[in-house]
């Protein structure tokens, strides 16, 4: 009985040795970073962590429509608020680093109940690169 029971005990520290290591994100947060802005190629999806993690979300093929956003993150959790629309969840996914620095949002889920248009949105999968913020004596 104390064999099983050992046995049992050292799965069950294996197991969530395991279940740690699946949540690990090598490196800072994304909103840990200070001096970029995270943008996608496209422009569609962009956040600069200095400024509340404070962003912009485009939708639409030919008809954009802008979606003013606050990121949140939490574990390996991202979750985009509203900010027009008292905070509503606009979406939320999972991040990662991608091996070049990229971060990469997947398994995306729009919250369709309070926007209806997001419905035809089928975007799944976002990568942003990060892009230096202009100090004011480069604006100048």
């Amino acid at each position: 009985m104390k064999k099983v029971l050992c046995l049992v005990l050292v799965a069950l520290v294996c197991m969530s040795a395991l279940l740690v290591g699946c949540t690990d994100n090598s490196g800072d947060r994304p909103d840990s970073y200070s001096g970029i802005r995270w943008i996608s190629p496209d422009y569609r999806i962009r956040f600069t962590p200095d400024d509340g993690c404070k962003g912009s979300y485009y939708s639409g093929e030919t008809e954009k429509t802008k979606y003013n956003l606050r990121f949140e993150f939490d574990g390996s959790t991202v979750t985009a608020y509203c900010t027009d629309k008292n905070d509503a969840r606009f979406f939320w996914a999972d991040w990662s680093y991608e091996e070049n620095g990229r971060l990469a949002f997947y398994h995306i889920s729009f919250n369709t109940d309070e926007f209806k248009e997001m419905k035809n949105d089928k975007t799944e999968f976002i990568t942003l690169k990060q892009e230096p913020l202009e100090t004011e004596a480069e604006k100048k």
